[in-house]
């Protein structure tokens, strides 16, 4: 029991280090897109398209790790990150030298992030698998929230110390996160054992198989156990990546700020969301114990609230009132999807499960980007209206939620 202690430390420490990188790159990618002379919606393009990506790869990854294991599809999927955030930057490079510009540029940022998009997408699967094989139905939920804390804790420490660093140089945050990043990889090479159930159970005799997989994930997203869920969970993370990809613009133009200090405003914006989804998950999701609905049904109004604000908010202070209530709304919302799933299935398939829930965030990250910035570009209150509309649907499903441990 205390060495899976250990091994879940180590998880939740990668975790805050991939969420700080990530929140890196939203936190300064509208300054960046500007400097080198993208299109407000370009800069949504890169972020859907490899959403895509990672969409498609994480249940491959998340159903490969019940083959070889969770260890080293967590090593694959960090070392793809670091790997891939310096190649990211060094695209940006090219285009803040004036080697690359316009739809050569485009192209050359989609395809960097598109490839580290699909090797990084193994670290969450592996990860909420590892920590489905560490703990009981009974503490299910509070071991899911404990990966949200992780990833808030990440994205409290990304903006503040991206949009400072970025004062200085806009592409130094990338740089660093990355060499962060492989430093995990070897921490957890060296110090994380496999999962017990990876250890005890007798190893699949059957070849894997890409193309099967993604067959047999595509049947999953419509299992009747899943798809409720599924879709809650793509409704969240469609609004939240319409937020998180048009603030950028919206405090530039709403406080009329350079790229520069935007970054710095942009940060503390969602440093701020990032406490109050720790505080959610530290609180209510470990002390109250709340069930997986319960915690829905309180998410989804609090980041309605939040995406309302937005339409009128004229002030960094409203604005950032704004994201506290989307991360608030986040922070329960994140753990009540994954318990919830994993509730839904046995220990045999928690590695799959994992990887299609992985892989919500990544669908609604898909269209989330591109629809809003597109539709920023048309008016500024276009994307929050659109998001308040997506959330009536995904209310009424919230509350005819039911999980088995209900």
């Amino acid at each position: 029991m205390k060495q899976s202690s250990q091994s879940q430390y180590l998880l939740l420490g990668a975790v805050v280090i991939t969420a700080l990188g990530q929140t890196i790159v939203y936190a300064i990618l509208p300054s960046l897109g500007r400097a080198t002379g993208l299109a407000d919606v370009h800069v949504g393009a890169i972020i859907s398209a490899s959403a895509l990506f990672f969409a498609l790869a994480s249940p491959v990854w998340g159903r490969f790790s019940e083959h070889i294991g969770r260890k080293p599809v967590v090593i694959i999927g960090l070392t793809g990150y670091g790997l891939g955030t310096l190649l990211f930057a060094s695209a940006f490079w090219f285009g803040l030298r004036g080697y690359a510009l316009g739809s050569s540029l485009l192209l050359l940022l989609i395809l960097s992030r598109t490839i580290q998009s699909v090797v990084m997408a193994a670290t969450p699967p592996a990860v909420a698998a590892y920590m489905a094989d560490t703990s009981t139905a009974e503490t299910r939920t509070k071991a899911m929230a404990k990966i949200g804390a992780a990833h808030n804790i990440g994205t409290v420490l990304g903006p503040a110390a991206g949009g400072a660093i970025a004062a200085i140089s806009l592409l130094a945050p990338l740089y660093i996160s990355a060499v962060l990043i492989l430093l995990m990889v070897i921490t957890v090479a060296k110090l994380m054992p496999e999962s017990p159930y990876i250890l005890s159970r007798t190893p699949p005799t059957e070849s894997f198989s890409v193309a099967q997989t993604l067959a047999e994930t595509l049947k999953a997203y419509f299992d009747p156990r899943l798809i409720k869920i599924l879709s809650v969970g793509i409704g969240i993370f469609f609004a939240f990546a319409v937020v998180q990809q048009t603030l950028g613009f919206l405090i530039q133009d709403r406080l009329a700020l350079p790229p520069m200090k935007a970054a710095g405003k942009v940060g503390i914006a969602m440093m701020f969301a990032a406490l109050t989804s720790i505080s959610a998950q530290l609180i209510i999701v470990q002390k109250l114990t709340w069930p997986p609905e319960r915690l829905l049904k309180t998410a989804v109004p609090l980041m309605m609230l939040g995406v309302a604000l937005l339409i009128v908010a004229n002030e960094n202070y409203q604005i950032v009132l704004a994201m506290c209530l989307a991360g608030l709304g986040v922070g329960l919302g994140m753990p009540g999807i994954t318990s919830a799933a994993s509730l839904m299935v046995g220990a045999n398939e928690q590695g799959a499960v994992a990887g299609l829930m992985s892989a919500a965030p990544a669908l609604g990250y898909t269209l989330g980007p591109v629809v809003g910035t597109g539709l920023y570009q048309l008016n500024t209150t276009y994307p929050y209206l659109l998001v308040l509309l997506i959330f009536l649907p995904v209310t009424w499903t919230v509350w005819r939620l039911s999980t088995p441990s209900s």
